[in-house]
């Protein structure tokens, strides 16, 4: 069963070095799921996205009722050109009228459609720039924490292999500091006096 080699070489380490007894490791595991989820920015983080995706479900049902209004409009030329009290040239005037109808319709279906590949890539692209700087900011705060309490190795038990095996299989609870680095996050949040609004994800413009 192939593993991950980065992760493997780094375990090996660990047990390598304190096998040669050159010094006592001090080595701790976190789950950083549980302190990604719990952290202030990512609670904050979600408020925005569900505000934003709320906005842009609105936009999406005006642009749904104003191409429900263009197909209703086709439908009744559509309807109008077989209306056998009207001349032969009315006729055909309503047939050209519901086929140009028809064509706005289906530019605007065009036209929405981009706008809505638009609007959710730009949520993908605003989710995963928000999550990566809070994983970067998370493994600024352990890498801190770990030279605080002088550890020498923390492993995010977490983590998974290729083979979407557990990167720690087993560690004793006594070595997790969860618990520890997410009240050392609240805290350092509690203690900024004042916290800039989160950034709004731009809504595009609906299609025109």
């Amino acid at each position: 069963m192939r593993m991950n080699r980065i992760a493997l070489a780094g375990l090996a380490l660990v047990f390598t070095m304190a096998g040669r007894g050159s010094a006592e490791l001090k080595v701790a595991t976190v789950d950083l799921d549980k302190v990604f989820t719990a952290h202030p920015k990512t609670q904050a983080a979600e408020v925005e996205l569900k505000k934003t995706e709320d906005a842009i479900q609105d936009e999406l049902e005006k642009i749904s009722a104003e191409a429900r209004t263009l197909e209703e409009a086709v439908a009744k030329l559509r309807e109008a050109a077989k209306n056998p009290l009207l001349t032969e040239e009315a006729r055909l005037k309503k047939r050209d009228e519901a086929e140009s109808k028809l064509t706005e319709l289906q530019e605007f279906q065009l036209r929405a459609r981009r706008t809505q590949e638009t609007k959710l890539k730009q949520i993908r692209e605003q989710v995963m720039k928000s999550r990566q700087g809070i994983v970067d900011e998370l493994v600024e705060a352990v890498a801190d924490f770990a030279k605080a309490e002088g550890y020498d190795f923390v492993i995010d038990r977490s983590g998974m292999t290729m083979n979407a095996v557990p990167l720690a299989v087993y560690s004793n609870p006594d070595l997790d500091v969860t618990d520890q680095l997410i009240e050392r996050l609240n805290a350092a949040d509690a203690a900024v006096p004042t916290k800039a609004p989160a950034a709004e994800i731009p809504v595009p413009a609906a299609a025109e």
